[in-house]
């Protein structure tokens, strides 16, 4: 009868079936834990793990019953058996036994024929440990890689061979790595290698390798040779390199090298749940050592294995197979850690009697446990009786090792699903916080969330940036000069803190500075100078603050905020501001503020229910005052307003070249959310009414915001000028400045030869003040309202703009006509009433916390004696604690000639020691004066 083909290759002798189970079994590894099962006692595992060292005296007629073995793991179902096939007595002539070298070649070959892709991708074992170990014993000597001490010395030679070992096993420059290049010690290396490593790659790389690659780390840290030293890696490498190893103790050596491959083998079999290849590792790797005797290298390793064993304590996943002819001579100490040669008959129990045995002893620091001797019994001859039953009943019954299938989670398939759904999940998680890092930057003007402005700022409907700007963020304006005003604020309030620092005993206030006007898209940065002037003002302040020493003077911070065009968002910013306050107590007051609007009079009353004080810089509707008694401004009412115009309207009628008639045509805007149009419009009548002025009305539509429908059916600011052509008396532009430059190109497409007598409000101060702008209708005189004396310059006759000329030296050329509307002297004079206010407090109470209310008290306080002579004129609240606006605050006319240049017309108000133009309304008195 034809023998199987599995057992064709498998020889046949009595017990053959006993051995083949025996090996399986050993073979195969548990799901949980290790080799032996432990014996529990009252729940608890006894006994320590491993694998023994099988050792089979199988006489001079089994010449093939190591290859026989190889072929029954070769042949397991469903994968082979990781294994290697050494013959010790193959070759040339060994080294002697226990030369190191003949346990390092030994080694060599088995960890090669661990490493082979033949036992597949979860089979294959990759050598770190002993590839270094291996590699350094080899560096300098004989035909393997050179190493010699040039002129830089050792350590330097040693490292560069140690750098091109990393390029050399490794594929594509180490992005795929190859488990047989682990073992690699030819010195020679293609020369794209030699160029990329030795001279591209510096060598400083390696160092970072050696510090945080895993072999090196473990070569310092395991217990051989005294790693540590002399105390440095390249030390202790160089000492295993040749020829200095050779004075090293041999036996410590060999240990090394083998612990170092065993290792390998425990990293590679180590169950991590992130690495489902080694739950794949369903069977142990087996080492056959065939001819091993007295004559070569196998008993010796075989001692030095169990030796790592018993000092380690660490378990190995290798099953040692050796085999014999001869057992060990009698009187050897391997011969006698055997244990008696009536113990070695193959038997069914053979391997529960040595694990009892094992699970007993093991812990004995000797090795005679962990040796498991069998006398296998002779080959049977094809030609005997019993030859064909053997085969057939222990043989073929034996001959198909199974081994155990890896766990469903671990099984490649369920590995590339769950590697998908991981990658997927990752993929959909990163969208999400992508999406969501995305959405958030949307939503606070395209910062992430751990820029330190991202938490004060948020993106409106509009597109627009608003919020509260702590860290120098510069809204996405388009100007450049208001960007380098930001910035300036920022670095000076960083001085500010290290002033606090330095010298904490000094009062330490915030002050928020609310514009309107500070990102708005489709603006040109003239119009956007009014808001950048307005700040240039409050920085001025702050800077000279800056250079004060005294003990009472205050530490002055100004945070910048944007509540859009028109305020239209600035109850969203107060919001902020609530939370702000919260966490900075510093925080007292805010100034700005900007259009009088019905927006406006929102903030205001958000601001008043936060408790923040403020300081308005250029409001002047009458009904502001009324709004909460926690507002201030520095800037006259539309009511004082009024007054000077009337008064200066009815001296041009009665002494002005032209002498219009006594009457007045009213242009106000229709948008019913303008409180500032609405209110002067309303106070002029009254005035000129009074003056005996026939009064007319008219209102215009302003262009609407992008995408909003007109706030009325009445005419665009252009008609409206081209029917105002022929009036013969005063037209009086109660509107923005915007508005009044659309009015001025209907009036000059219809009579620019005989324009008709224009008086604006001051909001057209910021058309006068952009001199591009104010340039572009050179043949229409008109006078305006303005909030200061009028042109100014940088020089040293003023706080403002000498500070001004230092900290913004580019605005100087343009102040002459930049200072007309005032902003800049406004949010100076604003900033500083607040410091003296705090000033104030100090020095009249020093214990006095620095709250809102109590800096809101302060400030209310301010006249007579204690009244700030600022670059606005002296604001005086007149002693009336009712007062919110300065008393008789300055008011000049300023006359834009037909070249376009501005000349001041005289002025009415509180100016130092000068005196007021003789048509201006009577002074009020103040209080107890």
């Amino acid at each position: 009868m034809a023998s199987n083909e599995l057992d064709s290759n498998i020889p046949v002798f009595r017990g053959a079936g006993h051995l083949l189970r025996l090996i399986a079994d050993l073979v195969r590894r548990p799901r949980r834990r290790e080799c032996p099962e432990p014996v529990r006692h009252r729940g608890v595992a006894q006994g320590r793990e491993g694998l023994p060292v099988l050792c089979l005296v199988s006489g001079a007629d089994h010449t093939q019953l190591a290859k026989g073995i190889s072929y029954f793991l070769s042949h397991a179902d469903p994968r082979r058996v990781p294994h290697c096939l050494h013959d010790l007595q193959d070759g040339a002539p060994p080294p002697p036994p226990e030369s190191v070298e003949a346990v390092r070649r030994t080694l060599e070959r088995l960890a090669q024929g661990f490493a082979r892709s033949v036992h597949g991708s979860d089979g294959r074992v990759r050598f770190r440990r002993f590839g270094l170990v291996n590699w350094l014993t080899q560096a300098g000597a004989t035909g393997a890689a050179p190493y010699s001490g040039g002129v830089e010395g050792n350590d330097h030679t040693l490292l560069q061979g140690l750098r091109e070992r990393e390029f050399r096993r490794r594929r594509l420059f180490g992005l795929l790595r190859s488990p047989e290049t682990e073992l690699a010690v030819d010195g020679t290396v293609p020369w794209w290698v030699w160029l990329f490593a030795v001279h591209v790659f510096p060598l400083a790389w390696f160092r970072v390798r050696r510090g945080l690659g895993r072999e090196y780390r473990w070569l310092l840290n395991q217990p051989y040779l005294a790693p540590r030293d002399p105390g440095t890696f390249i030390g202790f490498a160089e000492r295993l390199t040749a020829p200095h190893h050779q004075v090293e103790d041999p036996e410590q050596l060999r240990k090394l090298m083998v612990n170092a491959f065993l290792e390998d083998l425990r990293v590679a079999f180590r169950r991590r749940i992130w690495r489902p290849r080694t739950a794949r590792r369903t069977a142990y790797c087996v080492a056959l050592l065939d001819g091993a005797n007295a004559d070569n290298c196998g008993y010796p390793l075989l001692q030095t294995i169990i030796d790592v064993r018993n000092e380690t304590g660490a378990f190995d996943p290798l099953l040692v197979i050796s085999c014999g002819a001869e057992p060990p001579a009698e009187g050897t100490g391997i011969r006698a850690d055997w244990g008696h040669s009536s113990l070695w008959e193959l038997a069914d129990r053979l391997y529960g009697g040595w694990r009892d045995t094992f699970l007993h002893q093991g812990r004995a620091r000797n090795r005679a446990p962990w040796y498991l001797p069998v006398t296998v019994p002779r080959l049977l001859p094809p030609s005997d009786q019993g030859y064909e039953l053997t085969r057939r009943l222990e043989v073929a019954q034996d001959a198909r090792l199974r081994i155990p299938e890896p766990p469903l989670w671990a099984r490649r398939v369920v590995s590339v699903v769950a590697a998908c759904g991981v990658l997927v999940a990752l993929l959909g998680a990163g969208g999400l916080v992508l999406s969501r890092e995305s959405n958030y930057r949307r939503a606070h003007c395209g910062l992430h969330r751990f820029e330190g402005d991202a938490e004060t700022l948020r993106t409106a409907e509009t597109g627009e940036c608003i919020g509260v700007a702590r860290n120098g963020f510069t809204f996405h304006s388009p100007d450049p000069l208001l960007n380098k005003t930001l910035r300036t604020i920022h670095t000076q309030n960083a001085r500010a803190e290290e002033a606090h620092r330095a010298a904490p005993e000094r009062p330490f206030v915030t002050l928020v500075h609310l514009s309107a006007l500070l990102s708005v898209s489709g603006k040109s940065t003239g119009q956007l100078a009014y808001g950048r002037e307005a700040l240039q003002g409050a920085a001025s302040a702050q800077s000279r603050q800056l250079r004060s020493t005294g003990a009472a003077e205050p530490i002055l911070r100004i945070f910048p905020a944007n509540a859009g065009s028109g305020m239209r968002f600035g109850t969203r910013v107060v919001e902020i501001l609530e939370g702000l306050r919260q966490q900075d107590p510093s925080l007292v007051g805010v100034t700005g503020l900007d259009q009088s609007r019905e927006a406006t009079n929102r903030t205001i009353r958000k601001l008043t229910a936060v408790g923040l004080p403020m300081v308005a810089t250029t409001l002047s509707a009458d009904s502001l005052v009324r709004q909460s008694p926690m507002y201030f401004q520095v800037s006259p009412q539309n009511t004082r307003e009024a007054d000077v115009a009337a008064a200066y309207a009815d001296h041009v009628v009665g002494h002005g070249r032209k002498k219009p008639a006594r009457q007045v045509r009213i242009i106000s805007s229709a948008d019913p959310s303008d409180t500032y149009s609405r209110t002067l419009s309303d106070d002029v009548a009254q005035r000129f009414r009074a003056r005996g002025f026939t009064v007319e009305k008219t209102s215009f539509t302003p262009p609407p915001p992008p995408g909003a429908d007109p706030s009325s059916d009445a005419p665009g600011p252009g008609t409206v000028g081209q029917r105002s052509c022929s009036y013969p008396g005063v037209v009086f532009f109660a509107g923005r400045s915007e508005d009044f430059e659309s009015l001025l190109g209907g009036i000059n497409e219809s009579c620019n030869s005989d324009p008709p007598t224009l008086l604006g409000g001051d909001d057209v101060a910021r058309l006068a003040a952009d001199a591009d702008r104010r340039q572009h209708y050179p043949g229409i005189p008109y006078d305006f309202l303005d909030f200061t004396l009028g042109s100014a310059r940088c020089d040293d006759t003023s706080e403002l703009y000498a500070e001004l000329s230092r900290l913004f030296p580019e605005e100087c050329a343009q102040v002459a006509s930049s200072s007309l509307d005032g902003h800049a002297a406004l949010g100076f004079d604003a900033v500083k009433l607040y410091i003296n206010a705090v000033k104030q407090l100090r020095e009249d109470a020093a214990q006095m916390p620095l709250t809102p209310p109590a800096v809101w008290h302060a400030i209310s306080g301010v006249h007579g004696d204690e009244a700030l002579d600022g670059e606005s004129g002296i604001i005086s609240f007149g002693g009336d604690v009712d007062r919110q606006v300065p008393l008789d605050k300055l008011l000049s006319v300023q006359h834009i000639d037909g070249a376009g240049k501005p000349t001041q017309a005289g002025f009415c108000g509180r100016v130092g020691g000068q005196k007021q133009s003789s048509w201006c309304p009577p002074l009020e008195a103040e209080k107890d004066r």
